[in-house]
């Protein structure tokens, strides 16, 4: 039985391999892209079918991936090396999601990424910034990201995420993140960064390796991004995607949704300027109450996020040629709040680990636990076993609406409750106030007002494109399996 599971393994793996074999060679042949993308959404959709077992999920995700193929075809046209890059990321991902779900499938949890700073050194200042970073500060030594990132694919992670700090300060310094990206060619690398520090040098190198994607940060038009980030940084950021498109690699945007420029991120013009400068993917963040001198009033209010959730499914409904992400709208298409594990966790420039990228606390280190001075045996051990991250999961399965996954600003009482748990330390970037102060109450009213305007959002399109016929068929799939 144990040989019959082996070779039916060698034989699911040889298949994927021939997938990615014949898909790299379809990306340089324009007519055979639409055989090239049905044939990747038929792998996917096949995958998610058989390891998926909530049907309204399996529906959302099969709704989202209808709305891929304009990203796809306009990928291969515009950029076929990153295509490529793509497509071998994502024989990686079909490899790991069998782990995760076969081989892997005796543990707690199985995160498919990680965000880890590999510094908290900034060459900006911006106000309110999240992680609160300084041009002093710390690195994690290369040698040890090597570890962290292979400690990280043990567990089954398939996309690393860096972020800081400015994670390109370390490209400029040693080429630290070009060199974790060929020695990790199967992975992808999505990095975070303000774009100042991308010149035609980096952006060759990236090229080079091309399983490297920059998310620049934008704050909306050029005198939003400007007002925060310093004069000239506009510019600067669309310099820089200028080589990356000269150069090929695919680029994308990260923009922080507050209430000064949320008129000007929900508006069409945004994400059309955004496809004409060159950008392929986007995510979007809500400005959080932590870092460096949080001002509450920037935080964007209820009636303000659900504008933005409607448009960002708007423009996936209309078909635009980008890829889009909205970190706290998204819940019905990552089966509610991701982190602790659950699907990613964060780790600090210092080495401390925390749940989430915005939960401003820590709760072990990975230095210790590398250096053999801590109860737990690496990284995977760490994750499943952490009273933190342990508290952090049971919260998470306790809240059934994915319109509020967040523990911190859809349920503060959750993230409040997992402080009660031993063992965790507020981290740098946590204000004073935001367990038990004027942060904390002013979370409760913005937790309370969120859920009286969910309740009364209209169904996202997903919901209502659903298909009876597929979660049927899907259901009765898994009774007979």
């Amino acid at each position: 039985m144990v040989q019959l599971a082996r070779r039916f393994d060698r034989t699911r793996a040889h298949a994927i391999g021939v997938l990615v074999k014949s898909a790299e060679w379809a990306v340089g042949r324009p007519f055979l892209h639409r055989f090239l993308l049905k044939l990747v959404q038929n792998r996917l959709r096949a995958s998610y079918n058989s390891f998926e077992k909530d049907p309204h999920l399996l529906t959302d995700l099969s709704w989202l991936g209808q709305h891929l193929d304009t990203f796809m075809e306009r990928l291969m046209a515009e950029r076929p090396a990153a295509a490529r890059a793509i497509v071998r990321f994502l024989g990686t991902w079909l490899e790991d999601m069998h782990r995760r779900n076969v081989d892997f499938a005796d543990r707690p949890v199985t995160p498919v990424t990680v965000v880890i700073e590999p510094t908290d050194r900034c060459n900006l200042n911006c106000p309110g910034c999240y992680s609160k970073s300084t041009e002093d500060g710390v690195n994690i030594p290369y040698e040890r990201l090597v570890e962290i990132v292979e400690q990280t694919i043990d567990m089954g992670v398939t996309m690393i995420t860096l972020s800081g700090g400015e994670p390109f300060l370390r490209e400029r310094e040693e080429q630290a993140i070009t060199r974790l990206a060929r020695r990790f060619n199967d992975r992808g690398f999505i990095v975070f960064t303000n774009g100042t520090l991308i010149g035609r040098k980096e952006a060759e190198r990236l090229a080079e390796v091309g399983n490297v994607f920059p998310a620049i940060s934008v704050e909306g038009t050029e005198h939003h991004t400007d007002a925060r980030r310093g004069h000239g940084i506009y510019a600067a950021n669309k310099k820089a995607r200028k080589f990356l498109a000269e150069t090929g690699v695919m680029t994308g945007f990260s923009a922080t949704v507050t209430s000064k420029n949320i008129d000007a991120i929900t508006d069409d013009e945004f994400i059309e300027l955004r496809i004409r400068e060159g950008d392929l993917f986007g995510w979007f963040f809500l400005l959080q109450p932590i870092g460096r001198s949080p001002r509450l009033d920037l935080m964007v209010n209820a009636e303000q996020r659900a504008r933005l959730r409607t448009t960002i499914d708007r423009w996936r409904e209309e078909h635009r040629p980008i890829f889009l992400g909205d970190f706290w709208n998204d819940g019905h298409l990552s089966g509610g709040c991701i982190a602790g594990g659950t699907n990613y966790f964060h780790i600090y420039a210092n080495g401390d680990i925390s749940p989430c990228v915005f939960s401003p606390m820590a709760c072990g280190n990975i230095f210790d636990i590398i250096a053999g001075n801590s109860e737990y045996e690496n990284l995977a051990d760490f994750v499943h076993r952490n009273p933190v991250f342990t508290a952090f999961r049971d919260e998470q399965g306790k809240i059934a609406d994915r319109t509020r996954p967040c523990l911190l600003v859809d349920n503060p009482q959750a993230f409040r409750r997992v402080c009660g748990t031993d063992g965790w330390w507020p981290a740098k970037n946590m204000p004073d106030g935001y367990i038990d102060g004027e942060i904390a109450h002013f979370l409760d009213r913005y937790a309370a007002e969120w859920q009286q305007k969910a309740d009364r959002l209209p169904p996202l399109a997903c919901r209502r494109e659903q298909s009876e016929t597929l979660k049927q068929d899907h259901q009765a799939r898994h009774a007979s399996a």
